[in-house]
């Protein structure tokens, strides 16, 4: 029998034990395929090739899942190999050479990987159709996408494997030959050790957490520490109390909690605790290290999701904002401003529903106060009539803002709430304005609004009827305003409009810029929540392949428990909470972290996050849970075998 056929042979006799890690390389391979069949899928490539932004977001997205699939492709060999070591030993008892045994973990290791590349591009382009018009409904163009098998993608993902499995081939080489007879029969003897707690670095802990928590939390506002500070020292201290404080919360505060919880005696030596208690005093002074990456690796992971979800969801509301009227521009002259109307009229598909001209003019003032932000000394303030500005918000239908109602001594100013800071604000408040023109009129500010009805004008003052007749300068420009039925249909009107204009009308589209956010922050949305499922999937990985290897490493201990009379319900209980500690860690600790920084960030874009981060931290709780209850439940099969 050669190496090649005892290598055959061991798979398919021990199919079960080599199935974690096949699952494991056909999942890496499926997700990886799926993921380079979208960026070669056609009715992508129509709508990625427009940006060179977005084709770039999707290369350097493929390495960082390179990345993160190889890492979980070694660990689940390195567990694998772990697991066989004794195995390995026998081997050499029974006379086969290194080199031989290399040879052999070799074939295994390529023939599983020819099964996995097989199922998982398999998988891939099943899912492949589906995944892709999700993208394309993130990215708000609807449909569904043709099949489509890409040959370019299977090479490119057989290529990568067969590097990945040439590199955990050399790891079992390396495991084979640095490692003696000796250690290959006791390697799943080895303990932990006792682990140690420093009170003083216990509380350092909740101090450095507690401390990055708090200047997160700060308003914003120049009073307070974090503005002080500065944006960039801020965040960086910050990251560093954040990091400092979750390292030594897993390695110090948490195993001297359970060893007060070991003094208190009525705790301690209730039911199962006295057994619990200490496995996972030395579970979490193993795996600290471990926990403390996964969970900022998973706060992470869910800010980075929780805050594209956030812009994603509200992309149109900032549209809105943004481009009041479908389609708006400076009349330069009468023909192209008469071909763009006609334009407009003459479509079908998405009809104008009407338009307005609206002259714009300049004048000069001063205050008692402090001029605002928005005031320009050169040219002074753009404003308009209140019957122009009513006539805005009719055309728009922007019922969400109250129509103009000035007096004569009154005026409303309109500017981004981004441009004022809190003090600005403040200043604002019915100061008084001296309007240079022939009367000198002064006005009042009754209001500050922050949605201007025109979006070439980050600042307006809405004044009378009367006081706007009175004013004696001469125009700067006419603005024209156009509104259609479904303006988010009319990206093929909007580029036959652009091409009539001259390009210093200045043409804004809505429909356009909606395209163009729904398409860049779709395809992030999507990138992120692909590569932070395959991130969470391996992070669950990781923490039940170790607790596997705990198991592993006890089953002399369970073997004592069910000889001193624990049942399999009482074991199965002991284990439960055992695991559910290791698994509540990372999840609580993310969870928490990724909270603080999303607060922070709502803070500071002044968005709403609460629906986007309940949905990404709902999910990442989702595939926690069930990675804990087949852990619980692998693990007790483990140490007391299957129930019969």
């Amino acid at each position: 029998m050669t190496l090649f056929d005892l290598a055959k042979k061991n798979i398919k006799h021990n199919f079960i034990h080599y199935f974690l890690y096949f699952a494991s390389m056909s999942f890496s391979i499926m997700i990886y395929y799926t993921f380079v069949s979208l960026a070669k899928d056609p009715a992508v490539v129509e709508r990625i090739d427009r940006s060179a932004k977005l084709s770039a977001i999707f290369n350097a997205s493929s390495i960082v899942l390179i990345i993160f699939v190889a890492i979980f492709i070694l660990y689940s060999n390195h567990f694998f190999t772990r697991k066989r070591k004794k195995e390995i030993g026998l081997y050499s008892l029974l006379g086969l050479r290194k080199k031989e045994i290399g040879r052999m973990l070799f074939y295994e290791n390529f023939l599983m990987g020819v099964v996995a590349l097989a199922v998982g591009i398999g998988l891939g382009t099943l899912l492949s159709k589906l995944f892709v018009t999700i993208l394309l409904k993130v990215m708000d163009f609807g449909g569904v996408s043709n099949f489509v098998f890409s040959m370019d993608a299977v090479i490119n993902t057989v290529i990568i494997f067969i590097v990945i499995t040439l590199i955990t081939s050399l790891s079992g080489y390396r495991i084979i030959y640095s490692t003696t007879l000796l250690d290959l029969f006791h390697s799943e003897s080895k303990r932990e050790k006792t682990p140690k707690n420093n009170p003083v670095l216990a509380i350092i802990a909740i101090l450095f957490i507690a401390g990055g928590y708090f200047l997160a939390l700060q308003p914003l506002s120049e009073e307070s520490l974090l503005a002080k500070m500065g944006p960039g020292v801020g965040m960086l201290t910050i990251l560093f109390s954040v990091i400092i404080g979750t390292a030594l919360l897993l390695s110090n505060f948490l195993p001297f909690l359970l060893n007060q919880i070991r003094k208190n005696k009525r705790i301690f030596y209730n039911g199962t605790n006295i057994i619990s208690n200490s496995q996972l005093a030395f579970r979490i002074a193993s795996n600290a290290r471990t926990l403390a990456v996964i969970a900022i690796l998973s706060a992470t992971t869910l800010t980075a999701i929780g805050a594209i979800g956030s812009l994603y969801y509200n992309v149109n509301k900032e549209s809105n904002l943004m481009y009041p009227s479908t389609f708006e521009y400076t009349i330069v002259d009468k023909k192209s401003n008469e071909e763009a109307l006609k334009l407009a009229e003459t479509n079908t598909k998405t009809p104008m529903t009407g338009h307005q001209e609206t002259a714009l003019r300049n004048i000069k003032a001063t205050s008692d106060r402090e001029m605002p932000y928005e005031y320009n000394p050169d040219s002074g303030f753009t404003f308009i009539s209140q019957t122009d500005y009513n006539k805005l918000l009719a055309l728009q239908n922007n019922s969400d803002v109250k129509k103009a109602d000035l007096q004569d001594d009154e005026a409303i100013l309109i500017a981004p709430a981004s441009l004022r800071d809190e003090k600005a604000a403040k200043t604002l408040e019915n100061q008084t304005f001296t309007l240079k023109n022939s009367t000198n009129q002064k006005v009042t500010l009754t209001e500050t609004l922050d949605r201007p009805p025109l979006a070439s004008t980050y600042y307006l003052l809405i004044v009378s009827d009367n006081v706007a007749k009175t004013i004696s300068t001469q125009k700067t420009q006419t603005i024209q305003s156009i509104m259609v039925e479904n303006p988010k249909d009319a990206v093929p009107l909007s580029d036959k409009m652009d091409k009539v204009l001259p390009e210093d009308a200045i043409f804004l589209s809505y429909p356009t810029s909606y395209e163009v956010s729904m398409s860049t922050i779709g395809v992030l949305l999507f990138i992120g929540m692909f590569i932070g499922l395959v991130f969470l999937a391996a992070t669950g990985s990781i923490i039940y392949f170790k607790q596997l290897t705990e198991a592993y490493n006890d089953v002399a201990t369970y073997d004592i428990l069910k000889k001193i009379g624990l049942d399999r319900k009482e074991i199965r209980k002991t284990i439960a909470k055992q695991v559910l500690v290791i698994f509540l860690i990372p999840l609580v600790l993310g969870i928490a972290h990724s909270s603080v920084a999303l607060i922070m960030l709502s803070n500071m874009l002044q968005m709403d996050l609460t629906l986007p981060v309940v949905i990404s931290t709902g999910i990442y709780t989702a595939m926690f849970t069930i990675y804990y209850f087949l852990t619980v439940n692998t693990y007790t099969n483990i140490v007391i075998g299957k129930k019969k």
